[in-house]
């Protein structure tokens, strides 16, 4: 029992870690709790069969850090996605270009009507 809380907390550890460093959010928490709490389990029945307790202890620790990088994580940093106005004014630009293009690509087409019309009516 003792060896699969030790797995479970080195697996919840790992995944929390990873969860922490990646841009999850909150959600790296949950990994945190899960690692805290089978870290404890491993040390309380390492503690009732006088094992080593320093492994356990450890994924305690890593469970502790994995709560407060994530809590602090969603704290610090924002996600926002910001206004790109040069983009915006390209965006625009390129607008009125293609305004501009159509209208001369019309007026083309409206002076080619007009020539055809000529020669049928010739």
């Amino acid at each position: 029992m003792r060896v699969l809380f030790i797995i479970l907390a080195a697996v919840a550890s790992l995944l929390g870690l990873i969860m922490t460093i990646l841009p999850f959010g909150t959600l790296g928490i949950l990994p945190g709790i899960i690692a805290l709490l089978t870290g404890l389990g491993a040390f309380y029945i390492s503690k009732k069969q006088q094992k080593p307790k320093k492994l356990s202890l450890l994924f305690v620790v890593i469970g502790v850090l994995v709560i407060l990088g994530s809590g602090t994580k969603s704290l610090w940093v924002k996600d926002e996605v910001a206004v790109d106005q040069e983009f915006e004014q390209k965006e625009e630009k390129i607008k009125e270009e293609a305004i501009e293009e159509l209208k001369e690509i019309e007026s083309e087409l409206e002076e080619i009507e007009g020539d055809l019309e000529e020669i049928e009516g010739e």
